[in-house]
């Protein structure tokens, strides 16, 4: 406090005797009040420091490995002692690769399923929006073994190591920590809570609801009743164990595309958003300085994701999103209460995760070249002109093309307009 009295004082002075004593008195409490406010916050953002990323998807890994270590779900495991991701034991191998086969069986068995019903297309909906998640999830998390590009980007995204942090956490900073963590609770809650209760409650309730295996395997006197209410107790072992497999098949899906979507593609893009934020915000006086270990990250990202992943999620979540949303309009009557929360959710979903990966790509690029821009006028000398030519912009790459700032919005107005297309001609 007395510090602060003393600063107010001196500019006080300072200021009347600069304009020769005869300053407005309220014109120099106004600019000794404005100075004294950016004298405290100067000193006061020295201290303040958000979260890194690392720091703020840490606690969301963690969780996703230990569901997905119970249920043997993935080619990776979270090791406690080294504080990194590491491969899957060989237990963990041989599971995934035979529920992966299995897995294909199951989904033709359901398009088999679907194909053969002679129900209106109100009635086929909801199972033909099931059968296209299955072989959605099956085809993003489409893996033999354990991909060396994927574990290295996962490590790098998730590891903490101590640095320095970004200076004046502002609104916007606790806006995108808290952005982050909506995305990733809200798809861990859907996945590992909203989809399998839905499926148990189907199974339960109606048990022949196609596309599921009850639709094939129970006689047609259990179609009509709960499984409290079967005949025998081998009818109610056998649905029990119907149900133990579908929610098994539930959760092996959920659990490989949210590591594929939350965990690599979207971290990885965020990671080297916030790299690119720390890079061009610090203020240092060699230039380029830091550039090259972003292009190092960027090459790690684009090694991960530019060939499977990428093109994957792209073509998958758009169409997930669209399928949903027109089921939710057009046949918000007939879905009933389970089916249409399920929808809604996966239509949610969708919509999130498009749009956050699209905006942290398209940002990291659009700061790039705002920085690559201003340097241009700073570079002195033959060698600062060939190290400039010799940076490009940060591109996040999907085959032979790459996310820019519009992207976003690209692709939300296609959805919109097929999702319209499909309403007008229904």
């Amino acid at each position: 406090m007395l510090r602060g009295f003393d600063f107010l004082c001196k500019r006080g002075n300072a200021f009347v005797w600069k304009a020769g004593g005869h300053a407005p008195f309220f014109t120099v409490l106004m600019r000794i009040y404005q100075d004294f406010l950016h004298h405290v916050g100067r000193k006061k953002n020295t201290y303040r420091t958000h979260k890194m990323l690392s720091e703020i998807l840490l606690p969301h890994l963690t969780r996703h490995f230990s569901i997905a270590e119970r249920h043997h779900c993935l080619l990776y495991r979270w090791d406690s002692q080294k504080g990194r991701v590491a491969p899957c034991t060989y237990f963990d191998l041989i599971w995934f690769r035979a529920m992966l086969i299995l897995s294909w069986a199951y989904v033709a068995l359901q398009i088999r399923d679907i194909y053969n019903l002679s129900d209106p297309l109100a009635e086929k909906i909801f199972p033909a929006t099931l059968t296209w998640l299955y072989a959605g999830s099956l085809l993003l998390g489409m893996e033999w073994g354990v991909d060396p590009a994927n574990l290295q980007l996962t490590n790098v995204v998730y590891s903490i190591k101590e640095g320095r942090r970004l200076e004046a956490s502002t609104r916007s900073d606790k806006l995108l920590e808290t952005l982050i963590n909506l995305l990733f609770t809200l798809i861990h809650f859907t996945g590992y809570f909203v989809f399998p209760l839905v499926i148990i409650l189907r199974l339960v309730l109606v048990p022949c609801q196609p596309p599921l295996l009850g639709s094939l395997l129970l006689p047609k006197d259990e179609c009509s009743r709960c499984i409290f209410q079967s005949g025998s107790c081998l009818r109610l072992i056998f649905r029990a164990l119907l149900i133990i497999f579908e929610v098994m098949q539930m959760y092996h899906r959920a659990v490989v595309s949210t590591h594929v979507m939350l965990m690599v593609l979207v971290g990885g893009i965020l990671k080297l958003w916030e790299a690119s934020c720390r890079t061009f915000e610090a203020r240092s006086t060699q230039i380029l300085a830091g550039y090259r270990d972003l292009q190092v990250l960027e090459a790690i990202v684009n090694a991960a994701i530019r060939v499977k992943i990428f093109p994957r999620v792209l073509a998958l979540c758009p169409l997930h999103e669209i399928l949903a949303t027109f089921a939710v309009i057009k046949y918000y009557k007939v879905l009933g209460g389970t089916p249409l929360i399920f929808l809604v959710f996966m239509a949610l979903d969708c919509k999130l995760v498009d749009a956050i990966y699209c905006i942290g790509a398209g940002l990291a690029h659009r700061k790039s070249c705002k920085y690559l821009y201003d340097v241009k006028s700073r570079v002195k000398g033959k060698v600062g002109v060939r190290m400039l030519k010799s940076c490009p912009t940060l591109k996040v790459r999907f085959g032979n093309n790459f996310i820019d700032e519009v992207t976003p919005l690209v692709i939300q107005h296609f959805c919109s307009v097929q999702t319209a297309n499909l309403l007008l001609l229904s």
